[in-house]
């Protein structure tokens, strides 16, 4: 799964980031993913992350994302974070929600 901006990855590391939000359905939960960086780019070392819950949001003027689940996408506010999707992913009116969590590589 891409992780392309700010500091994302560290946060995802950090277990400050929990959620990501995607125009695509295509991750199951109880899989878990790679962590990249950019496109074509190989995952992180340091570990993957599982998903844990997948739901489906339409999103309106009235229907916006939780100040907690913002916080939990990376520290944004509910503005932020809508004004963040839109640049990503202009004109989609409904998206993925996934949560997951970080599982740390074990070290051989």
């Amino acid at each position: 799964m891409i992780f392309s901006v700010g500091d994302h990855i560290q946060q995802i590391i950090d277990g400050t980031k929990t959620q990501t939000r995607r125009s695509s359905d295509q991750f199951i939960v109880g899989r878990t993913y790679a962590i990249q960086p950019g496109r074509s780019k190989l995952g992180i070392h340091e570990g993957r992350i599982l998903i844990t819950e997948k739901r489906i949001e339409i999103v309106s003027l009235y229907n916006r994302i939780s100040a907690s689940d913002a916080q939990a996408e990376g520290g944004y506010t509910p503005e932020q974070f809508e004004e963040l999707y839109s640049e990503i992913y202009p004109g989609w009116n409904f998206r993925y929600a996934y949560t997951f969590r970080f599982i740390k590589r074990a070290r051989l």
